[in-house]
């Protein structure tokens, strides 16, 4: 078992979410209406879900108690290509919605990112390392 196909962020308003991440964010999914039951978003090598934390917590049989409001002990990353992405990024993030937790600097393993979260707070780092390479399908090559 050496992938993964799904991530699944259980989201408190799935609508304020879908309007983040495909409205402010441009991620790519074939829904088009603002109240779906679920989302699926279409990223090159990796699916992302979008479901709502109540139906998560119906389907795992986990009571409401069981959810931790601070940190999710997980972060998500978008790596890019160079300085200038990762501050364009973070620009389009905070104009969808996001919530600057760290502003982009250059950190001590030589690469240069920034931390968000989502309007459910799930942590995004946005990251450009100098001798990063991605692969034909748009994946890092993580030698």
């Amino acid at each position: 078992m050496n992938s993964i196909h799904l991530i699944c962020l259980a989201v408190k308003d799935i609508s304020k979410s879908l309007k983040f991440y495909r409205d402010g964010l441009g991620f790519k999914t074939s829904i088009e209406g603002e109240k779906p039951v679920i989302v699926f978003f279409n990223n090159d090598g990796t699916k992302l879900e979008l479901f709502p934390l109540s139906e998560l917590q119906k389907e795992i049989g986990a009571p409401a108690s069981n959810v931790s409001e601070g940190f999710p002990r997980f972060t998500l990353a978008h790596n890019v290509r160079s300085k200038e992405e990762v501050d364009v990024m973070m620009k389009q993030a905070e104009a969808a919605g996001a919530t600057i937790v760290s502003q982009p600097v250059t950190q001590c393993w030589g690469g240069y990112s920034g931390y968000f979260t989502d309007p459910d707070g799930f942590y995004w780092e946005v990251a450009y390392g100098p001798d990063w390479e991605f692969d034909d399908n748009d994946m890092l090559v993580m030698e």
